[in-house]
């Protein structure tokens, strides 16, 4: 229960810092897209994506690493930390030099502004310090940094809009802020631990032993997930590049939602693998039941409006972003399984077959993209996309299975694919002339009662909620 308790804290306390996050970014790509039209968008979301993808190599999977780790040298975590900040030091070096090259040579009409991004990834690629907040019971600094983010980036958007609206000003307002993040996140961790810069060979081998497989992976599999976007820009035009990144940015907020859940889940997984494989199975099913059982109609509820939802977003001038939308979603929901899976495998340390998993899904996404981009445009690119989550999940899964056992509880998921598959019908049907929000309406409730109806969520979960202290008040009511 101590466990259920901090890891639900810490969700909460992320959680809450994310909202400003993905909402100031969020708030930043639907005015600019609406106010700025579809190439100018297109050129933001280019520059954005550039910088994800050195971020990404900034990162080298040394984030779930240090969650794995500090929490088994928690005791005397200070010469780990230190050696660790060493490592992402000079790994961030040679990711600033390499986007540099790559910026000179691939769009030189954007090589100044993509020149001051390469030069502030160390800042851009800051979103470390969550495991250290959790691990020291410091939860809350996770959201104050957050929050100092989202707050900053909307302050300097705002002056971009009035000075003009220029594309730098909106790059620079990013930048500024993930600055002040930065710092602010450096200065709260040493609260709760100071590095000791004094070199350790082996300290310094277990934690590349580690993230090798997984930062080669990781990069790959940020090739097969981005590379549509430099390749649409090439192959076909910034305004392909805005339409399927109205859609994709839909993506990018269930991904760090589904990384705010499965994140606090690593220190907690690699506990529990050192105790009981048997629970750390069970742990597994409970959760990806009860995922299913919000995500799955969620998704059918977005397919059926999605258009409502990207005219309502960015206006009517990225309206066939809908249609990339609607494969998207279930790319979404892929996205939410894998990274559960992948917070077990890394922490029972099954990593090796992240290699040659991140280069096929690269060499398939690079493939299909060149061969359907010239014909289908951005549906191409979002039809790979599935794929390739499709393969990444699928892989992940099979090791999980093969290292911990089944998860998988047959008889309570064909239950849950069940009732989803009445709810998509029952949203899709023209007999009752019923308004779409009207129809969603009746079919959660209807859903709601056959999942418990059905008895799909267990009981025990309930219990197990109702003892948990942010959810005390179930307690409180039932008095």
């Amino acid at each position: 229960m101590k466990l259920l308790n901090h890891y639900v804290v810490n969700v909460v306390a992320q959680g809450l810092g994310r909202v400003f996050t993905f909402g100031s970014n969020f708030i930043a790509f639907a005015l600019i897209a609406r106010v700025c039209g579809a190439d100018f968008f297109g050129q933001y979301s280019y520059i954005l994506n550039f910088f994800g993808i050195f971020v990404l190599m900034a990162d080298f999977s040394l984030t779930p690493v240090l969650g794995k780790d500090i929490a088994q040298v928690k005791d005397s975590p200070q010469l780990y930390w230190g050696n660790f900040l060493l490592i992402r030091i000079l790994i961030n070096v040679l990711a600033v030099l390499i986007s540099i090259i790559t910026a000179y040579y691939i769009r030189r009409d954007l090589f100044s502004i993509l020149l001051i991004g390469s030069l502030a990834l160390p800042f851009l690629a800051s979103r470390f310090f969550e495991p250290i907040f959790q691990v020291f019971q410091r939860p809350w600094y996770s959201a104050y940094v957050s929050i100092l983010y989202g707050v900053s980036h909307l302050v300097f958007l705002a002056a971009a809009f009035l000075f003009k609206g220029k594309l730098s000003l909106f790059i620079f307002a990013y930048i500024a802020a993930n600055i002040a993040y930065a710092l602010m996140a450096f200065y709260l961790s040493r609260k709760s631990v100071k590095p000791l810069f004094q070199i350790n060979k082996l300290i310094i081998q277990n934690i590349l032993k580690l993230a090798m497989p997984l930062g080669v992976s990781s990069m790959l599999v940020m090739i097969s997930n981005r590379i549509c976007i430099l390749m649409l820009a090439g192959m076909k035009s910034d305004y392909a590049v805005g339409i399927y990144s109205a859609a994709y940015k839909f993506i990018e907020i269930s991904s760090f939602v589904a990384a705010m859940v499965t994140a606090p889940l690593i220190p907690i997984f690699a506990e529990k693998a050192q105790q009981d494989i048997r629970s750390l199975r069970n742990i597994l099913s409970n959760i990806a039941e009860v995922l299913a059982i919000f995500i799955l109609p969620l998704g059918i509820i977005c397919f059926s409006i999605s258009t409502k939802i990207i005219l309502f977003v960015y206006g009517s001038n990225l309206l066939p972003a809908a249609e990339v939308f609607n494969i998207l979603i279930w790319v979404s929901i892929i996205i939410f399984y894998s990274l559960l899976i992948s917070s077990v495998v890394i922490s029972i340390g099954v990593v090796k077959f992240a290699y040659w998993l991140g280069a096929s899904a690269a060499i398939i996404s690079t493939a299909l993209n060149f061969l359907l981009i010239p014909e289908y445009s951005y549906m191409g690119s979002a039809w790979t996309a599935l794929l390739c989550e499709i393969v990444l999940a699928g892989v992940t899964i099979f090791y999980a299975i093969r290292y911990i056992g089944n998860f998988f509880r047959w008889k309570v998921w064909i239950k849950i694919f069940g009732l989803n598959l009445i709810l998509y019908v029952f949203l899709h049907e023209k007999v009752f002339d019923i308004n779409i929000f009207s129809k969603i309406i009746i079919s959660l409730v209807i859903y709601g009662f056959f999942i418990v109806k059905l008895s799909v969520v267990r009981r025990d979960i309930f219990e197990i909620l109702s003892n948990i202290k942010i959810f005390s008040f179930i307690n409180a009511n039932k008095r």
